[in-house]
């Protein structure tokens, strides 16, 4: 890894970081496609988006944790934290791909995932039907596992309720922070010690990650709701088909 390439993993990380904290979740879904085009294996990838992504939803969680609703997040985390592992068996399956094909499968997941949320208008409730949390909860994990994307789901089960945007960032942020560390653990046990370089260019990135949230965090809290997911939606979708081009042409 040279140097210009830690400079755009620095770059591709402030601004993952600013955009989860103005938003509440878009960390892997911004970071793991660009980080892919850079060069990086998925696994690694995953890993030092991992990592990042800890630190910066730790800071958003400190940050509002009067917000945080935490007997839900902490079942949402574990109930993650288990499908994770199902997650990773796939994740195996799909390095047996070629790069072309591993960055058209992270394009297409991508795309898929931001359509689902631009289409899906619950409306808003207090409470909703424990299934479908269930549901959100493991889908997130298995997707963490698979490519380290695992925030849609959980972002579609907070847009079902009528929260503020305080407590919708608040309740993603200690959700993610907490499901991290057990996600990396599994990530070693796989893959051994090849994941550790990942994590010290992951703590390498903090000042960028600390920078990125600080700016991020008032944009979200002077910003719509509504705005901010409008935005997110049409950044995240560019990137998404950014991934599938390239690797569609080479095929």
């Amino acid at each position: 890894m040279d140097i210009l390439q830690i400079i755009w993993i620095g770059v591709v990380v402030f601004l993952a970081g600013m955009l989860q904290s103005a938003i509440g979740f878009g960390f892997a879904l911004f970071a793991t496609p660009l980080l892919i085009l850079l060069g990086l294996p998925l696994p690694s990838v995953i890993v030092l988006v991992s990592t990042c992504s800890m630190t910066q939803s730790t800071l958003g969680a400190v940050k509002l944790r009067h917000e945080v609703p935490w007997r839900l997040s902490l079942l949402a985390t574990v109930v993650r934290c288990l499908s994770v592992v199902a997650g990773l068996f796939l994740l195996k399956k799909l390095l047996g791909f070629s790069t072309v094909q591993i960055r058209m499968a992270i394009g297409s997941i991508l795309c898929l995932l931001v359509i689902l949320q631009i289409f899906y208008h619950p409306i808003p409730r207090p409470r909703i039907h424990w299934i479908w949390g269930g549901l959100a909860f493991i889908g997130s994990g298995l997707l963490s596992g698979i490519c380290g994307m695992g925030g849609p789901p959980l972002v579609l089960w907070v847009m079902a309720h009528d929260w503020n945007n305080q407590k919708s960032r608040a309740f993603l942020f200690a959700t993610f922070a907490a499901a991290v560390p057990v996600q990396i653990a599994l990530m070693g046990l796989n893959f051994g010690r090849s994941i550790l370089g990942s994590i010290a260019l992951g703590l390498l990135m903090l000042p960028l990650i600390y920078l990125g949230s600080s700016i991020g965090l008032p944009i979200g809290n002077r910003m719509s709701k509504e705005r901010l997911r409008k935005v997110a939606y049409a950044v995240l979708l560019i990137i998404g088909i950014s991934a599938i081009v390239p690797a569609f042409l080479q095929r």
